[in-house]
């Protein structure tokens, strides 16, 4: 029997249910928690809202498994997350690896050492996914080292890798090349963010290779044109015989420590796929989405 990796230990198979793949209870400054905490951040007050609101979701959709996407710095906090799983009864799959932005720590660290703390990480937290992230259109040499670290403790841990990309620049071609060239296969990565762009042959051209292809950015945009846009290109892909290989998330969260005005959203938009996009899906279609390709993607089948 598979198992799979949460921040309170492993669970069974029948036990990940419906799955939101790319998400985030919160991303935050540790610098800037250190120095002001609950002025800047209200770790209590963060926990109490997202239980509430995961519980909502668990009762009215069925909500099983919500996959945290954030990286190491960038406010991945495994304690909270414990917290939030243990009073929410909602299984919680958290990252280790590193956001795309240059930090003096890792300027100078090769990407065998930023391995072997990934790889300290996984183990030391029970991770369940691989976080990387490339944001420019051309990937720089910090960037290079990165996909390169991470590739490596994929190798080292048979944990998945999720790619934070830009779709509008298309960066995430590039990106491929170098985790492949270290021996990462296609179904061992999710290409994230895809639903940001309507170049669909862009997509069509990553799911060739046999990558999950991450529709997780879904919008509070409740207009028919919108939930029709986005549906049509699910049933496209799915036309292009890429169902088995279509993930759907909302890359939302409950606090954003990165933002000018600091606050907590008490009603995230996790619940827009459940709501908008599902309804217009058949039902085994929908289970796909949301039970049977998450389980695939986190065992990188």
């Amino acid at each position: 029997m598979r198992l799979f990796k949460t921040v309170l230990g492993d669970i069974s198979e029948s036990d990940l249910g419906a799955t939101l793949v790319h998400e985030h209870i919160c991303c935050y400054s540790e610098y800037a928690y250190r120095m002001a905490g609950k002025d800047y951040l209200d770790k209590d007050a963060l926990a109490d809202t997202a239980t509430v609101y995961l519980k909502e979701l668990k009762k009215k959709y069925g909500l099983a498994t919500f996959v945290d996407c954030t990286p190491i710095n960038i406010g991945r906090d495994v304690e909270l997350l414990k917290r939030i799983s243990e009073q929410s009864e909602i299984n919680i799959i958290c990252s280790t690896g590193f956001y795309y932005t240059d930090e003096p720590v890792l300027y100078n660290t090769s990407a065998e050492q930023l391995c072997k703390y990934m790889v300290a990480d996984a183990y030391a937290v029970n991770v369940g996914i691989i976080k990387c992230a490339v944001e420019n259109e051309a990937i720089t040499r910090f960037g290079e080292k990165l996909l390169r670290a991470c590739a490596k403790a994929h190798l080292c841990l048979g944990l998945p890798i999720v790619l934070h990309s830009n779709a509008n620049n298309c960066n995430a071609l590039k990106a491929l090349e170098i985790l492949f060239s270290e021996e990462v296969n296609p179904n061992a990565v999710t290409v994230g963010h895809l639903s940001d762009t309507d170049d669909l042959e862009y997509v069509k051209n990553i799911a060739s290779y046999g990558c999950f292809i991450g529709l997780d950015r879904l919008y509070k945009n409740t207009s028919e044109e919108y939930v029709s846009k986005k549906t049509q290109s699910i049933l496209e892909l799915c036309k292009a015989s890429y169902e088995d290989q279509i993930l759907l998330s909302h890359d939302a969260l409950f606090f954003n420590g990165f933002e000018a005005e600091l606050k907590i959203d008490e009603q995230p938009r996790f619940s827009y796929c459940f709501d908008y996009i599902l309804p217009q899906l058949t039902k085994s279609l929908s289970d796909k989405l949301m039970v049977q390709n998450p389980m695939r993607m986190l065992t990188c089948k």
